[in-house]
């Protein structure tokens, strides 16, 4: 892992959540121990969009079940919670792409069951992966976003899509350079700057597995040719866009992926 620091600019605090990341030392930066703390959980927080399990006490053969968890799973695409082992039984929650549940070992046909808020629940057993591949599950940003855009490029943002939900939009094949070849991706985050260094790491951390060339962000750039220099400082280059202040540049190779 590279242990250089990207800097923050004025005052940043780094919430504590997502990959672990190294950043660039030429500005005073948060300490690198707080930056490895941010980039911890994020494909184990991606939250639940939709939940209506009841607040009650468990039953006692749900409460003998959470004594049954024999591993964990990823959700390989959107996932519904069901009460029973039918399609027809009520659904109590919706897991994005890439939650991580517990799982028992019990299954009913095509159905696993899992624990769910402390219960056990059923969900579609073809729908859970032990490794969760990258840039898999459409955006809702989607099609008209990812029109000529090579491979590599599709599962950046796709991958980004799933695991900051709260990025509403990305520049794809628009400009010249490796934008009008579909090589390359904006990932818009404005203000948000704790946002911008999150997906920064993100993009850093699984760059093999997304055939990822270069990062840019925050006047700072991240290439896989030169790795073992970390976060090297960019020219200013006059404006908050073109400094990349407000979004995160990711280039792609074109089709080199490994995840």
């Amino acid at each position: 892992m590279v242990r250089n620091v990207i800097p923050a600019v004025g005052v940043l605090t780094l919430l504590s959540a997502g990959i672990a990341v190294a950043v660039h030392e030429d500005v005073p930066a948060a300490p690198v121990a707080a930056q490895h703390d941010l980039m911890a959980t994020s494909l184990k927080n991606t939250a639940n969009t939709t939940s209506r399990s009841a607040d009650r006490p468990p039953l006692p053969n749900e409460a003998a079940a959470a004594d049954e968890v024999t591993g964990h799973r990823f959700a390989a695409s959107s996932l519904e919670v069901h009460a029973a082992a039918n399609d027809t039984s009520p659904v109590l929650a919706t897991l994005r792409p890439g939650s991580s549940v517990a799982i028992t070992g019990k299954t009913k046909g095509a159905w696993a069951q899992i624990m769910h808020n402390d219960l056990p629940r059923w969900v579609t057993a073809k729908d859970l992966v032990k490794v969760m591949p990258l840039g898999t599950s459409p955006c809702p940003s989607g099609s008209g976003m990812e029109a000529g855009l090579q491979p590599d490029t599709i599962k950046v943002h796709r991958a980004v899509c799933a695991l900051f939900p709260q990025v509403t939009r990305y520049l794809g094949k628009s400009g010249g350079g490796e934008h009008r070849t579909g090589r390359a991706v904006d990932i818009m985050v404005y203000g948000d700057s704790a946002l911008g260094y999150k997906i920064a790491a993100f993009a850093q951390k699984n760059a093999r597995a997304l055939g990822i060339s270069q990062v840019i962000w925050h006047q700072h750039i991240w290439t896989v040719q030169r790795a073992g220099d970390g976060w090297r400082s960019m020219p200013n280059r006059g404006s908050a866009t073109a400094n990349h202040m407000n979004h995160v540049h990711v280039s792609t190779y074109g089709n080199s992926a490994t995840g």
